[in-house]
């Protein structure tokens, strides 16, 4: 829900700034410039260059955890009985 988004919205820029330093080792001087060279490209400085990436994040969580949450749901029903116990 509201955690997972919230969650995604701050690591995203996290991520993608330590990807790309392990990607250019020897090109950047540091994990500042790293992500100052992400936001600097196209020309100027901008943010939002930092969640490149998040919207196919946010989509791909939905599936994901109404396939976990639903199967937990099939698995709980399966091993406790009606009346609730095992």
């Amino acid at each position: 829900g509201m955690g997972g988004i919230a969650e995604a919205t701050v690591v995203q820029p996290l991520e993608l700034v330590k990807v790309r330093y392990q990607l250019n080792t020897g090109k950047n001087g540091s994990i500042l410039s790293c992500a100052r060279g992400i936001m600097s490209e196209g020309g100027g400085r901008n943010v939002l260059r930092l969640y490149r990436g998040l919207l196919p994040e946010l989509c791909g969580m939905f599936p994901t955890r109404s396939a976990m949450y639903g199967s937990n749901e099939i698995a709980k029903r399966h091993l406790v009985g009606e009346n609730g116990k095992e």
